[in-house]
């Protein structure tokens, strides 16, 4: 079969997967998860085509989206096409795994923030007044006063939360199409194993200092810019060194060889919160005082 043939033959053929997965996301109760399925046949032509043919596949598949389902779903299909398309492009330039979840987060983050000021502007939805009806189903454990504070750190973070939303659903359509990619033989760049994760001995600094200004300057931020600011900083970085103690508490078990682990402090990172606390403690210090260096000089020593 002649090259352009065949090119031709597997867009139509991812197309009409992406077709499926959109029809999925937009009329079935599997739409959040289905999202995360919906720019893998983009990513794995974009591996394959240049940035022309990929605008191309992508204003297609917009156009059958708003004919089959309407602008809704020409809007996801949009999202997912250029989120896939992004990161294939980017596997392809780079040949690493980090600089396409990078991009692909951005495109996230961007399209997040897109549908949110649409939805205020456009739609004229009052988000206050949604907050007014949730303060409705406030649980009876729940003081008034608790739930207002709970309601106001919510809107105070919304902007690290939608950062960290956007890094998570990237890694996670990474690690779908690393799966899928092997299977029908279009591999991506894959990432380093969890336990060798490590991120920049600097992130202290800055942690150190928001908690500093928080100390020192709480009480004259409150409502201000700074606050909300420092806030976010420190629930990203929180999210960070939580990242860097599952990576030690990882390393640890692969050097004294408990495999079973590994799939067990997981699940319990999920099923337990207060897990994040102590991973974030156990990331500080790893990074402050190298414990990962200093555990596996102990354990070559015998």
């Amino acid at each position: 079969m002649p090259s352009k043939t065949k090119q031709l033959a597997e867009n139509a053929l991812m197309l009409g997967i992406a077709l499926v997965l959109l029809f999925l996301s937009t009329y079935t109760v599997l739409g959040a998860l289905v999202s995360f399925l919906l720019p893998l046949p983009f990513i794995f032509l974009a591996v394959s085509r240049n940035v022309s043919s990929m605008v191309w596949i992508t204003a297609v598949y917009t156009f059958l989206g708003w004919i089959i389902a309407g602008p809704v779903a020409a809007t996801i299909a949009l999202s997912g096409a250029v989120w896939g398309s992004v990161m294939g492009i980017v596997y392809a330039k780079s040949g690493k795994a980090l600089p396409a979840i990078v991009a692909g987060a951005g495109v996230v983050f961007l399209s997040t923030v897109f549908t949110l000021a649409f939805m205020a502007f456009g739609m004229n939805l009052n988000f206050q007044t949604i907050l007014e009806e949730a303060a409705r189903m406030r649980p009876s454990f729940m003081t008034k006063e608790q739930f207002d504070q709970m309601v106001s750190l919510i809107k105070m973070v919304l902007p690290a939360s939608i950062v960290m939303f956007s890094f998570l659903s990237s890694a996670i359509t990474h690690g779908l199409a690393s799966l899928f990619g092997k299977r029908i033989k279009k591999p991506v760049p894959a990432l380093k194993p969890i336990r060798e994760w490590s991120f920049p001995r600097s992130l202290l600094y800055y942690y150190f200092l928001a908690m500093i200004s928080v100390l020192l300057f709480g009480a004259s931020m409150q409502g201000t810019f700074w606050e909300t600011a420092i806030m976010n900083v420190k629930v990203m970085l929180d999210g960070i060194f939580t990242l860097q103690g599952l990576s030690f508490c990882l390393f640890a078990a692969y050097l004294y060889g408990w495999k079973r682990l590994t799939p067990v402090l997981v699940v319990c990172l999920f099923i337990f919160p207060i897990l994040s606390t102590i991973l974030s403690l156990v990331g500080i210090f790893d990074l402050g005082i190298r414990l990962r260096e200093k555990l596996e000089t102990r354990v070559k020593r015998g």
